[in-house]
């Protein structure tokens, strides 16, 4: 901006210029155009008045000037009296000559040594000038004074050399320390600018606000004028100047942090709001300085050009001509560096500064990040909040509250917001300019050093490896299969703890602790510290995720966020699982290794191993919570996001908790709904992702099942082939297959034949009705493994593979025998053998592949129950090979007298089947067969099964009670399987996004929600079984009776198509009460 000499002389002169300027500060526009049409109209009204004045005086005037006329002559003739007079008096004189004065005339050799030696004075009290200037902080008056000075020595120097004895001869003889003086008065020049710019980097005593935008003016008009800079350089200094800043502050919080107090996230947020004072009262200042709003100067411009009169600049010099010549020549110079700067540069170079000062904060201080000291995503989200707090504050701009003011007219509710708008010209969001991305990298940080802290608190390989086995180390496998369990079976169904997680505040009832405990109990210690390690980290690292979501950023964060952390749990999670992989392999190849006598571990002590990894991965399977909500729906997060929790949040300021399902306080009582109810952020965002779990959880889902299933292979192969040895020795120690007469199981049939002229003939059969005590006891002691293991916990595919080895095992072993000692089995013996391979065929059916697949592929059809038996099955091979058995063991009997046996026998066997059907339920279950035949009384005494036990399995329900069956009805059965048990897993739930909530209980619901604990442990010889688990723990005194009461119906129909899971309920309901 250029401003010519003459008008400013014109207008910025005197006491005028003061009033005009001031009157400019102190009253807005409106005001100051009312004050210039005033005075106008008094300017105006004086000329009129003068020139009335003149019109009505005009005579007076004349007379005036007469009189002038008259004075004039009067006053030269006084002057020539005077002068006679003082002739006459010199003439009196008696030597008129010696007493004549002549007037002496000015020496101009003497004026200019005078005007030299002012100047010279002026040299010498500007550095105390400067001084005194400094010392009041008055920056731009000491660069001025230097600029004068400079200019006096320059005229000093010109003056000098109009002397007649030479250029310098004169200064140097008469004033020998001027070259001395003027070096002093030329070293304040650095100390000038060195003292401007310690201002400029100096935050004041009241911190960042504690320095005037005033003074930072002047400081950055002493440096223009000293170091002669345009105003692009002025701009980058006070840009630079302030970025000093920042660094002073992180490198104080370094120098702090590392010497005197601790590495915390409440200083380190604290240092991120000072800096962000920095950043937006430096943009505030920019625009005030620097920046040209309507008609007014910025203030920068304002200050340096200011400037009174040249002829008052330069006091106790006579005549300084000179000097102001050279002042008015600097000063245009001056005035033609002083460019206004334009509004885009501004805005470009200050949004790239504020970009610049983004990535200085969140980078490395000192070697490390300043975000690393937030460890939580709590911690990340209340930094967020202060930040954003001072970014809204009005009291950080409170000094440019008065120039916004002045802009738009009015008060300025978001100072900050007016300022980015006015300065920036762009939609620049100062958090997401500096800090979003730093706190979105610091969050995947947390997550991955919480799934870093998981690894090193979980080692499944160590887990694994501390597992001894039983501590005698039986050697015979009759005492590994008979020990006592360590665990007990337990039965799942579906407990409280499911329908009561899905209600917030709800109370824990008392049936929910003992269903946690027989949990724990069945898991092992180590099994439930692995499973609640992996859960619980899960679960923190999603509550600190979902804290750092509560922001109005949390779309974005959710976007970025949601897939990293299904990564890092997929990868952590899969680094358990591989481990186990490892693990079994090497058991698995130990095991093989066993009868080479190169395995250093007893068997018991694999298989016992193999065994904890499938309760592990079963753990993980269906009783942990957060990994399939971590890699299912992002939108199933939500339900984590609890009432209580968000109370206490201190976000409160940017979200509130919302649900569309009724709330509950901390009784239980539900809690009446508020219009007023706002929504969670978090929430919000995340259901506004796609309802689609990650491909990664159907992975890691069967590879957990596949694995499972693996490590309980290792176990049932290992325990079939040991009872198939057993088995074996017993089959062939049998001398009872070798008699010609009946056993005491068997029984008599009579058949009555009506023959002509004779009446009625009766004919009696001896045929068995009970397998052989071996098959029995092979039978049972698989149950009693299963039930060892886990009982109805297992899968159903564990079962099934687990039922088809024992099956190939008996064929193999009735193949073996038949080839062996076939020749010395009896007729009686063959019928036995018969009864025995078809009853073992039948109950261990469930495990054929034909029926497998049968199954499978009807799974989608829902056939009744007693029709599953009428499907057409294709022969498998195990089939044939029973069938070549029997047509074997057939050969050795007559023809005729075996179709008369046959229908009897396969009768009997039927009858075995059903009166075991209980027993043996872990595998009838998986295929029961025969529901259309009706259980019969058997007339053999024998035939008890619970004769075996030395307490009776079920004390008031026994097997053997068919009289009050109701066989002219059909029932249609009530078809449970593990498959629709296991269904409700949160697993499953997570991966079909069934997200109901189940929250209205009734009588119905008490076999869904009950988690009793199955101790009906079966044991043959000694023990066959010593209790039944107590349903009265559960379900109380009073239902107990009721149940009671009906369970006299359920007896008619109990061996009928009684599932396996109530026919060992209905026999706790007539239990008594051992707490009782």
């Amino acid at each position: 901006m250029r401003v010519s000499p003459a008008d400013q002389s014109a207008a910025l002169s005197g006491a005028g210029y003061r009033d005009a300027e001031s009157l400019f500060r102190a009253n807005p526009i409106p005001e100051i155009r009312n004050v210039e049409s005033h005075t106008r109209k008094q300017i105006d009204d004086k000329k009129e008045e003068l020139r009335q004045l003149i019109g009505n005086r005009y005579r007076d005037l004349i007379d005036s000037a007469d009189s002038i006329l008259s004075m004039k002559s009067s006053c030269e003739s006084i002057s020539a009296n005077i002068s006679s007079i003082s002739d006459l008096i010199c003439s009196l004189s008696t030597d008129s000559r010696s007493l004549s004065l002549s007037t002496p005339r000015p020496n101009p050799n003497r004026i200019k040594m005078y005007g030299l030696a002012c100047r010279v004075k002026y040299l010498v009290d500007t550095p105390e000038n400067i001084w005194g200037c400094l010392d009041e902080s008055m920056f731009l008056e000491a660069a001025a004074r230097y600029v004068r000075a400079k200019l006096v020595h320059q005229s000093l120097n010109l003056a000098s050399s109009n002397f007649e004895e030479g250029d310098g001869w004169i200064l140097s003889k008469n004033f020998p320390l001027l070259t001395h003086q003027w070096q002093i008065v030329e070293s304040f020049r650095s100390q000038i600018s060195h003292r401007s710019r310690e201002r400029l980097l100096s935050m004041g005593k009241k911190g960042v606000g504690g320095l005037p935008i005033v003074a930072v003016a002047d400081a950055l008009a002493s440096v223009a004028v000293i170091d002669e800079l345009e105003p692009k350089l002025v701009f980058s200094l006070l840009l630079d100047s302030r970025k000093s800043w920042i660094t002073q502050k992180l490198n104080a919080y370094c120098f702090t942090s590392g010497n005197a107090t601790k590495f915390d996230g409440p200083f380190v947020v604290s240092v991120f709001c000072e800096v962000v004072k920095i950043i937006q009262v430096t943009i505030a200042q920019v625009g005030e300085l620097f920046l040209q709003v309507l008609s007014d100067m910025p203030l920068f411009y304002k200050v340096i050009l200011d400037s009174p009169p040249a002829s008052q600049l330069f006091g106790g010099i006579p005549n300084p001509d000179e000097e102001v010549r050279l002042w008015k020549e600097f000063r245009d110079k001056l005035e033609s560096l002083m460019v206004m700067l334009d509004r885009e540069f501004i805005a470009k170079t200050c949004s790239s500064w504020v970009k610049d000062c983004g990535k200085e904060i969140v980078s490395q201080v000192d070697g490390r990040y300043l975000t690393d000291a937030l460890s939580s995503g709590q911690e990340l989200a209340l930094a967020e909040k202060s930040i954003l707090e001072t970014i809204e504050s009005r009291d950080v701009l409170e000094g440019s509250l008065e120039w916004l003011k002045n802009v738009f007219g009015s008060d300025i509710e978001s100072p900050w917001s007016r300022t980015r708008e006015l300065v920036l010209e762009e939609n620049v969001d100062l958090w997401d300019e500096t800090f979003e991305d730093a706190f979105v990298w610091r969050m995947k940080m947390i997550i991955d050093s919480g799934f870093l802290n998981l690894s090193e608190v979980v080692n499944v390989s160590e887990a694994v490896q501390a597992v001894q086995g039983t501590p005698d180390r039986p050697v015979d496998v009759r005492d590994y299969l008979s020990r006592t369990s360590s665990v007990g079976g337990v039965w799942f169904v579906e407990p409280n703890a499911d329908i009561a997680a899905s209600v917030p505040s709800m109370k824990t009832l008392p049936e929910e602790s003992n269903f946690l405990s027989c949990l724990n109990a069945y898991f092992g210690p180590e099994s439930s510290r692995i499973r609640d390690a992996v859960d619980g980290c899960c679960r923190s690292i999603l509550e600190d995720l979902l804290c750092f979501f509560e922001s109005p950023r949390a779309s974005s964060r959710v976007k970025d966020l949601a897939a990293y952390l299904q990564s890092k749990c997929y990868e952590s999670f899969s680094t358990i699982l591989t481990d186990l992989q490892k693990e079994f392999e090497q058991l698995r190849d130990s095991l093989e290794s066993v009868d080479k006598e190169v395995n250093f571990l007893p068997p018991g002590t694999i298989v016992e191993r193999s065994l904890f990894i499938g309760r592990l991965l079963f753990a993980f399977q269906k009783h942990m919570k957060h990994i399939p909500t971590l890699l299912g729906s992002p939108r199933l997060w939500a339900s984590n996001i609890t009432v209580s929790g968000l109370e206490k949040s201190p976000l409160l300021r940017y979200s509130r908790f919302s649900t569309d399902y009724p709330l509950f306080d901390s009784s239980g009582k539900q809690m009446p709904s508020s219009p007023r109810r706002q929504t969670s952020l978090a929430a919000a965002a995340l259901f506004g992702l796609e309802d689609r779990a990650s491909p990664k959880l159907e992975e890691v889902t069967s590879t957990m099942r596949d694995l499972c299933i693996k490590a309980h292979g290792l176990w049932s192969s290992w325990v079939a082939d040991e009872l198939a040895k057993i088995l074996s020795q017993d089959l062939r120690k049998d001398d009872a297959l070798a008699t010609v007469t009946s056993l005491r199981c068997w029984e008599e049939i009579s058949i009555k034949q009506e023959q002509s002229g004779e009446g009625e003939l009766e004919i009696k059969l001896s045929l068995p009705s009970m397998p052989s005590l071996y098959i029995t006891s092979f039978l049972f002691g698989a149950c009693q493994e299963i039930h060892r293991v886990g009982g109805h916990v297992l899968d159903k595919t564990i079962l099934q593979e687990f039922a088809l080895r024992l099956l190939e095992k008996v064929i193999a072993i009735y193949g073996d025998f038949n080839q062996n000692h076939g020749e010395q089995v009896s007729e009686k013996g063959a019928l036995q053998v018969l009864l025995d391979l078809r009853f073992a065929v039948d109950i261990l059916s469930g495990g054929d592949s034909t029926v497998k697949d049968v199954l499978s592929k009807n799974s989608s059809t829902k056939f009744p129950f007693r029709r599953m038996q009428d499907l057409e099955k294709p022969k498998s091979i195990n089939t044939e090979r029973v069938d070549y058995l029997v047509k074997q063991f057939t050969q050795r009997l007559d023809p005729i007298d075996w179709l008369t046996y046959q229908p009897y026998l396969l009768e009997n066997e039927r009858q075995a089947y059903l009166r075991h059907a209980v027993l043996f339920g872990f595998f009838v279950q998986l295929n029961r067969v025969y529901t259309d035949t009706v259980q019969k009384l058997s007339t053999n005494s024998e035939s008890n099964i619970m004769r075996c036990s030395t307490v009776p399995r079920f004390k008031y329900l026994p097997i053997s009670a068919p009289a009050l069956s109701s066989r002219g009805i059909v029932k249609t059965p009530i078809r449970t399987s593990s498959d629709d048990i296991s269904s409700r897993s949160p697993w499953k739930a997570s991966m079909s996004g069934d997200l109901s909530q189940r929250i209205a209980f009734d009588d119905s619901s008490s076999f869904r929600v009950a988690s009793p604990f199955l101790k009906s442990v079966m044991q043959v010889g000694s023990k066959f079984g010593e209790s039944t688990f107590n349903l009265g723990y559960i379900i109380g005194d009073a239902q107990v009776g009721r149940f009671k009461d009906k369970s006299a119906a359920a007896m008619s129909t109990f061996g009928d198509i009684l599932p396996f899971q109530t026919s060992s309920l209905l026999s706790s309901f007539t239990a008594s009460r051992s707490d009782s």
